[in-house]
């Protein structure tokens, strides 16, 4: 499976990582205790986004492929209106997609997240969907950011399929 991004749908994917990690920074680097806690949303929805990007089809994998479509329009229209800098495909990655086992961990994964819906407060439900979809466009990239589509994709194909064949 290839994902494709551009300049600009990288950027677009960057945007809430900074965003979120500055406004965690100002809170907590000044402070002798970090909370890490604080986090584990935008990790769940950057998990989330790799496991709906690596679907191969079926509702997540087309909701997820429109993300990354999103992603690079918008990011291309803003890099292109701050900068003036023209946009092409820079990240290509050829990533392996869910196997049986990993895919019933991806919707067991998003079915957990609807069933928890309502316990969320308003800005852990703006951290998980901004690391989603974070996850969905730099977590699938070919550099650094595609280390976590990388080290998750084969964990989550694993289990699920040691769970699937153990059944």
């Amino acid at each position: 499976m290839t994902v494709t991004l551009t300049a600009g749908g990288i950027l677009a994917g960057l945007a809430p990582l900074v965003w979120y990690g500055v406004r965690w920074g100002k809170a907590n680097l000044k402070s002798k205790t970090k909370d890490w806690k604080a986090l584990i949303p935008l990790a769940y929805g950057f998990a989330l986004g790799i496991l709906g990007a690596m679907c191969v089809g079926g509702l997540l994998g087309k909701l997820f492929g429109r993300v990354r479509q999103a992603s690079n329009a918008v990011g291309d229209k803003a890099l292109g209106t701050t900068t003036g800098a023209n946009t092409t495909t820079v990240a290509g990655a050829h990533v392996q997609p869910l196997t049986q086992g990993g895919a019933i961990l991806a919707v067991l994964a998003f079915l957990a997240l609807i069933a928890l819906w309502k316990k969320f407060n308003k800005d852990d439900v703006r951290m998980i969907g901004s690391g989603a979809f974070s996850g969905s466009t730099v977590g699938t990239t070919a550099g650094i950011g595609g280390t976590g589509a990388l080290a998750l994709v084969p964990i989550v194909n694993s289990v699920g399929d040691s769970l699937l064949h153990s059944i």
